[in-house]
Formats: C-alpha cells, sequence, structure tokens
C-alpha cells in the first residue's frame, strides 16, 4: 500500500521453526540409565540437573579425571 513503509528483512533472517526433540532418542538414553542402575549401580546424570552444591563437586571431579568440557 502507499505511504505503508516496508516491511525490515530482518524477520526473514529468524529461524523458521525450532526443531522437534526427537523422543525416541530421549527414551533410548532413559531406558539405557535406569538399566545401568539397576544392573550396574552406575548412576548417569545431567551435570545441570544437580543442586548447586553437589554440581560444583561433580564438575570438579569430572573436570580432574576426565579432562575439562
Amino acid at each position: 500500500m502507499r505511504g505503508q513503509p516496508p516491511i525490515s528483512s530482518v524477520y526473514r533472517q529468524a529461524q523458521h521453526d525450532a526443531p522437534e526433540p526427537d523422543w525416541e532418542q530421549w527414551s533410548r538414553i532413559e531406558r539405557l540409565r535406569r538399566k545401568a542402575w539397576k544392573e550396574r549401580g552406575v548412576v548417569s546424570v545431567i551435570v545441570s540437573e544437580l543442586p548447586d552444591p553437589l554440581r560444583a563437586e561433580i564438575k570438579s571431579w569430572a573436570e580432574e579425571n576426565y579432562g575439562p568440557r
């Protein structure tokens, strides 16, 4: 329309769709985590899910034993 400013091209640079989570992969990993705990007593956790004091200790231990991420 006349007299209307054009729409900025910056909007075309945005991500169009966020990637869908891969639920099949997630459930496979969760099954493996449970199996490791039940069969071997191994706990697999995501560090960011841990409470603060424990997160710092685990991260420090892992970096010392396995190297930095």
